[in-house]
């Protein structure tokens, strides 16, 4: 008789082989590793949007304003932007912008502000003498973003980046004040507006950076009242009546 014997397992009892045990560490290793990467970015995330939308709108401030003192410096006539009338004492009885200076001013202030924000776009803002010290510093140490004062520095330094979306919106207005007795301070004022887009590593945002520059300043003189009251209020002179003979 045929001696019996008990049927094995197809499967091998014992430790897995080490190529094995490798592969699934270095899965499990991967695995986790992309699991604390999105944990770590999303929670930092609106920390580091918040410091970017921040850089971003101070660094295109700088810019605008930087377009704007370069044009004042060409040269600004600034009777030449107002259209003034007089009456038949000399006196100004109107005054209104003068449409053809005006669009000539807005037209070079707005071609230089793009000019100068495609400059930075493209990280070059030496050539512009613009510094860390101006608010123009477009990355962040990912130690800074924790608010911590002794990891303020360290780590790598995250990219922040932006795009202009669509054309540079500029403007002027007249903004009139009242200087002493009777003289009128007319301010001329350039209104900038501009869209950019705002980029970080796996985020992007749309903000809008507006920003009011004076570009000139003319005083104009009234007639001198016979009295000033108090509280800035004008008391006119009263005349004397004659007596009847």
């Amino acid at each position: 008789m045929r001696a019996f014997r008990p049927r094995t397992s197809r499967f091998r009892k014992g430790p897995l082989p080490f190529r094995y045990v490798l592969l699934i560490s270095f899965a499990i290793f991967i695995i986790l590793t992309l699991q604390g990467l999105w944990l770590v970015n999303k929670s930092i995330q609106p920390t580091l949007m918040k410091y970017a939308e921040m850089q971003t709108k101070r660094t295109a401030t700088v810019v605008m304003t930087k377009a704007v003192k370069d044009r004042v410096a060409q040269g600004i006539d600034v009777d030449s932007l107002m259209k003034m009338q007089t009456d038949k004492n000399g006196k100004v009885s109107t005054m209104d912008l003068n449409t053809e200076a005006v669009n000539e001013i807005l037209t070079s202030t707005t071609t230089d502000i793009e000019k100068y924000l495609h400059q930075v776009e493209k990280g070059d803002t030496k050539a512009l003498g613009l510094s860390e010290e101006d608010g123009t510093a477009l990355s962040v140490p990912l130690g800074r973003i924790t608010d911590n004062a002794l990891l303020g520095n360290i780590g790598p330094n995250i990219p922040i980046t932006f795009t202009t979306i669509g054309h540079v919106s500029t403007n002027i207005k007249q903004d009139f004040q009242q200087q002493g007795i009777n003289n009128t301070a007319i301010k001329i004022v350039m209104e900038i507006e501009v869209a950019l887009q705002v980029i970080i590593p796996f985020h992007t945002k749309e903000v809008t950076v507006k920003q009011d520059i004076p570009v000139a300043t003319r005083i104009i003189q009234g007639e001198v009242p016979g009295y000033y009251g108090s509280g800035g209020v004008v008391v006119p002179e009263k005349k004397e009546k004659k007596a009847d003979n």
